[in-house]
């Protein structure tokens, strides 16, 4: 859905030239963004996510480093052409193939890149893990057993099942009214702490605030956050879209996508090898990888592609907790590179 709406909106302005207002695209990209990511947050229970990702936490942390070596490399080899865009592509990087799109834009919120630079970051991200998901069915299916595995979908985390449905149950005005609570919070706390001299990012402050918030009784009152902040996180991309004006953006967007397939490259090999020289099992690697690169949903979409969906929970328990650490990757690596 990324893909589509990044597209579309890149279409709309390539073909007719329209733009939003800049005052509608500064709330998309602030206020109804900070909600989305507030919504994302709040579906995630800890200590149910902390001992269902047990079972492949190891393999996810092999996933991270991966991650954050291909970030490394790539930034050492394509430091010339990347320029003063190298800090924040790396930062972008490392939160997306950490967890996935909601690290992406939380971390984009932080470091403000320009909406062309966001548009090709976010092309180079599609076409790559799009790639590698490919390529991980492919081999997974190759491994898989001969008989199909009991299915463990009914105990798929609720942000996986809403995540897969494409929508939200009915209770959408109270997810909504905990997302905003969880944005004002933020909002004050972070200008409490400016006040006192501690200028924190605030993506940070929000994060931490909706994970905290997330925690607290009342959890079927959040049964529809996740599925409301998938909603709310696709304008994001749409005026992403609108503001890339394709001629002036392809000439530089070649190293860009050369630098998300060194990141993704570098993962893809990091996996393999562990599994050809350490032994360890091939499926529940590319579940794991998929967890970081592409999220909680990429990675139940894994498990059950290649028949092991007895990793399915895991996967997903795996995808929400990169949601949980990703963002702090992505700001630490950026602001180390500056």
């Amino acid at each position: 859905m990324t893909m589509l709406v990044l597209l579309l909106g890149t279409a709309i302005r390539n073909l007719s030239g329209w733009q939003p207002d800049e005052a509608v695209s500064a709330w998309v990209s602030g206020p109804l963004t900070s909600l989305a990511i507030a919504e994302l947050l709040l579906a995630i229970k800890l200590k149910t996510v902390l001992p269902r990702s047990r079972q492949l936490l190891p393999l996810f942390g092999i996933a991270l480093l991966a991650t954050l070596g291909g970030v490394l490399i790539g930034a050492v080899l394509l430091a010339g052409p990347l320029g003063a865009q190298r800090s924040t592509l790396a930062g972008l990087y490392t939160a997306t193939f950490s967890g996935g799109t909601l690290n992406f834009v939380s971390v984009a919120r932080s470091l403000s890149p320009s909406p062309s630079l966001l548009a090709l970051a976010t092309a180079a991200d599609q076409i790559v893990f799009t790639l590698w998901f490919g390529v991980s069915l492919w081999l997974g299916r190759r491994h898989r057993p001969l008989a199909a595995n009991e299915t463990s979908a009914e105990h798929v985390p609720e942000a996986a099942e809403a995540s897969a449905a494409g929508g939200f149950a009915p209770g959408w005005p109270r997810a909504l009214v905990w997302g905003l609570t969880a944005v004002i919070a933020s909002e004050l706390i972070s200008r409490t702490l400016v006040s006192i001299g501690l200028g924190i990012p605030s993506i940070l402050v929000l994060t931490s605030v909706a994970l905290l918030m997330a925690q607290l009784p009342g959890a079927e009152s959040r049964r529809s956050s996740y599925g409301l902040g998938l909603l709310l996180i696709q304008p994001f991309f749409v005026v992403i879209g609108l503001g890339t004006p394709l001629a002036g953006v392809l000439a530089e967007g070649r190293w860009i996508l050369a630098y998300a397939s060194i990141v993704v490259g570098v993962h893809a090999l990091a996996v393999l090898v562990m599994h050809r020289r350490h032994h360890l099992p091939l499926p529940e690697l590319l579940v794991a990888s998929q967890a970081a690169i592409g999220g909680p949903s990429t990675a139940l979409a894994l498990a059950t592609g290649i028949e092991r969906d007895e990793l399915a929970v895991a996967g997903v328990a795996l995808g929400l907790l990169g949601y949980v650490i990703g963002t702090y990757f992505g700001v630490a690596v950026a602001t180390w590179m500056v």
